[in-house]
């Protein structure tokens, strides 16, 4: 189990940080068209239908989103 563990953390890839302020911009605009395409799967995964829709997380995705476009370093 161990090594099966620790060759998966071989195997994954973190990014690393943004060269500039664009490509931190567009990286973020990546983010939230996968996320926002992923969250079909992630309601059905956490039976959300009944709770919320799609529209209020991809509102809320935003949200969090616009709340750090203040930050103008792309090394933070």
């Amino acid at each position: 189990m161990a090594t099966a563990t620790a060759q998966a953390l071989r195997v994954m890839k973190v990014a690393g940080n943004s060269r500039s302020v664009e490509e931190a911009r567009a990286r973020v605009f990546d983010f939230f068209k996968l996320a926002c395409r992923s969250l079909p799967a992630v309601m059905d995964i956490y039976n959300l239908d009944d709770v919320v829709n799609k529209s209020q997380l991809r509102s809320a995705i935003s949200s969090q989103i616009r709340k750090n476009s203040h930050i103008t370093n792309a090394k933070w």
